[in-house]
Parts: structure tokens; sequence; C-alpha cells
């Protein structure tokens, strides 16, 4: 993959980590609190962090 696609598709999944876990936030504060909601939008937004990290660091050799 070239160096400019991964670090598109980083930027990417960093903003959507940041957007899943803002949506994670708001519908567990909801009253009555949304948990399953919640739940699914925390997971899925620290998995879009985790790819955004990975994409975005140096090649070890």
């Amino acid at each position: 993959m070239s160096p400019f696609w991964k670090i598109f598709v980083a930027i990417f999944c960093y903003i959507s980590g940041i957007v899943g876990l803002g949506l994670a936030v708001v519908n567990a504060s909801q009253q009555p609190p949304a948990t399953s909601l919640a739940i699914v939008y925390g997971v899925a937004g620290l998995l879009f962090l985790a790819v955004g990290i990975v994409l975005s660091r140096r090649p070890s050799y």
C-alpha cells in the first residue's frame, strides 16, 4: 500500500474512532441509557483507533 493511502486510511480511522467513542458516551448518558448501542459504538471506536495506530506506525526493519 502506498504511503499516501496508508495515511489517508489512518486519518479516516482516527476520525471514525473519535466519532464512535463520542457516540458511545452520548448513548450511555441518555435517559434511559441505550447500553447496547453504547457498547457497539465504543467497541467500533476502539477498533478504528487501533487500526489507525497500526497504520500510522513507522515500519520497523
